[in-house]
């Protein structure tokens, strides 16, 4: 008996107590919410470094682009159109806009121009909020960054000798149309391809510029017309939607997908009453009650915004791009939202929803270009 006692004594503690239990499955879980919470941030970084890498890429090459077009843009004191731009407000303008099966780019909430554009919340409370919006009073428009730019960005068009893209054309230095837009349209074309935003850049051949003039105005300038076959016409200019006839590639291509917003803004130099040289503000004007959306660079009275001021529609030596870049994420986030795969929470407006969404997984990108031509 005595045996068996000093057994079952030895074995009543050879076990962990309720206690001992507790702590052990306490710190163990409190290692694994560490482990798990380090995880997390190191994958958000991650994600984060991985997709503002892409976004910068794709940024690059855009303005990269767009920089070498707007430096050898030309215009001429003929009185004709020889750079325009226009806010699109809505998705008319190519007629290829490929709208959402449920929730739409909302128009309201994507226009941030003038001053009145922004809401009431746009600025922090604190002391640089309030510094922000003094600022933005004062020269009656938000920062470029902080813009938007209408449902279809900014359509901008002009005249460049800038080289052709296509080896397989001689590069003569011969002046041709130019045209940058967003349309929302499927990558192939096909039926089953998902749409997407892409800025499309069009390239007027320089036959078909020469054929079709030198004026891009909206309504006396011949590029506003989609009744031309020619792959390389005019009509890219307003549609640059188009594909490979003939053995001909097109020059009319999506410079990259996720490029969910387009803007710019143009200068002139000019100098004070000190002599010192200030940049003028051409486009979007922002003088109260003379909001303007649409910008023709022209010597032609008509066609001047202001009369009292034609220097409003003077060609422009400095021109500031805006892109709005998504992430792949975003773009998936943005495309279920669209489709109408996820709900919008309860609480939220549906275009501030959808803004919301687009600035948590989008980088913007600004570029200051000087145009070095002048007129002739």
């Amino acid at each position: 008996m005595g045996f068996l006692n000093r057994i079952k004594h030895r074995n009543s503690h050879s076990g962990f107590t309720i206690l001992e239990l507790l702590v052990a499955v306490s710190v163990t879980a409190l290692l694994a919410a560490m482990l798990l919470n380090i995880t997390s941030q190191v994958v958000s970084t991650q994600t984060k470094a991985s997709g503002d890498l892409e976004t910068n890429q794709v940024a690059q090459f855009i303005l990269d682009r767009i920089q070498e077009d707007l430096q050898c843009a030309i215009s001429r004191n003929d009185g004709n159109v020889w750079m325009a731009a226009k806010i699109l407000t809505d998705e008319l303008n190519s007629g290829s806009w490929v709208s959402s099966k449920s929730v739409n780019k909302p128009k309201e909430e994507s226009k941030r121009v003038f001053i009145d554009d922004w809401p009431d919340n746009a600025w922090p409370s604190d002391q640089k909020g309030k510094k922000d919006k003094e600022l933005a009073e004062a020269n009656q428009q938000g920062s470029l960054v902080d813009s938007r730019f209408g449902v279809g960005g900014t359509w901008l068009r002009f005249f460049t000798q800038a080289p052709e893209l296509d080896t397989a054309i001689r590069n003569s230095g011969e002046v041709r149309a130019i045209s940058y837009q967003i349309v929302r349209y499927g990558l192939t074309g096909a039926d089953t391809s998902r749409p997407r935003y892409q800025l499309f850049r069009s390239d007027v051949s320089a036959e078909n510029t020469f054929d079709a003039g030198f004026s891009l105005h909206p309504v006396d300038g011949n590029y506003n017309s989609n009744n031309s076959n020619k792959l390389r016409g005019a009509s890219i200019i307003k549609n640059p939607i188009s594909q490979e006839t003939q053995g001909e590639s097109p020059t009319s291509f999506s410079l990259a997908s996720n490029i969910i917003d387009f803007g710019l803004r143009t200068y002139i130099y000019r100098k004070n009453s000190d002599g010192a040289s200030f940049l003028k503000q051409l486009f979007p004007i922002t003088e109260k009650m003379n909001h303007e959306e649409e910008f023709l660079a022209s010597t032609h009275q008509p066609y001047r915004s202001s009369p009292s001021d034609a220097s409003l529609n003077a060609f422009p030596e400095v021109v500031d791009i805006m892109i709005r870049v998504l992430t792949s994420e975003g773009e998936s986030a943005v495309s279920a939202l669209e489709e109408g795969l996820t709900p919008i929470p309860e609480g939220y407006e549906e275009g501030e929803y959808w803004w919301q969404l687009v600035e948590r997984n989008s980088d913007v990108y600004t570029r200051r270009i000087k145009i070095f031509s002048s007129s002739i």
